[in-house]
């Protein structure tokens, strides 16, 4: 569950969203092993593919992440107080103070590099005492459509106790696509690869009829509670 609820986290801090349909594709790595991720985004919903094992359904409108095991046919969901103490706990091991919000000034290094293609400027900032290192394309065409929704995942009320770890949209100069942090002793690189602006279909954020639901591990009782409830 906490690998889960880090990737979640990772895909809020460094992935790419928009308002309109998109297909974005990109590469997630984490400490040397590289994952390909493909987002789907349609209104407030985003379904989030690692490879062809796991698939993550986010809807900010209930605050309910489902997650879809494709080799066992079955889906998981996680509510949005799951996600909101998993992310509490994750900010806290961080340092983050939740109540600021970050005051993230992109600094140029004067180091470029070609990226998939594209030309980019290295920036670095803090963010919230966390390091990033962001190569930005300024001359990828209509950026703005892509960044300016850069938020969008943490209108979940579960997911912007994040925000105090993102960087405000309106920071970005140009289509930032390669994030570096270090989280948790992990080094955490998105790069981007590809953006789709197309109409995706409802059904790609279905579950399908042939999964069956997983029930969640049982929360554990108090060591004291069950000792309580056993001298009644």
């Amino acid at each position: 569950m906490r690998r889960i609820i880090v990737a979640i986290a990772s895909l809020v801090c460094c992935s790419l969203t928009a308002r309109a349909d998109y297909i974005i594709k990109e590469q997630f790595e984490n400490s040397g092993l590289v994952q390909h991720i493909t987002l789907r985004i349609k209104d407030t919903r985003i379904r989030m593919d690692a490879g062809d094992q796991t698939s993550a359904l986010i809807d900010s409108k209930t605050g309910v992440t489902t997650l879809l095991l494709h080799p066992n046919k079955a889906f998981l969901k996680i509510s949005p107080e799951e996600i909101k103490e998993q992310t509490k706990a994750l900010t806290e091991m961080l340092g983050q103070n939740l109540e600021n919000p970050p005051d993230a000034q992109l600094q140029p290094t004067g180091k470029q590099e070609k990226i998939n293609g594209l030309d980019t400027k290295e920036y670095t900032t803090t963010c919230n005492g966390i390091q990033m290192s962001i190569f930005i394309a300024k001359q990828y065409p209509d950026y703005q459509k892509i960044v300016e929704a850069l938020y969008r995942i943490q209108n979940d009320p579960a997911a912007q106790i994040l925000q105090s770890m993102s960087i405000p949209p309106d920071k970005y100069p140009g289509l930032p696509v390669r994030t570096t942090q270090t989280i948790m002793g992990r080094k955490l690189t998105m790069t981007f690869d590809s953006a789709q602006e197309t109409n995706v279909p409802d059904s790609d954020f279905a579950i399908p009829p042939e999964y069956k639901e997983l029930n969640p591990p049982a929360i554990a009782e108090p060591e004291n509670a069950a000792v309580e409830k056993g001298q009644h």
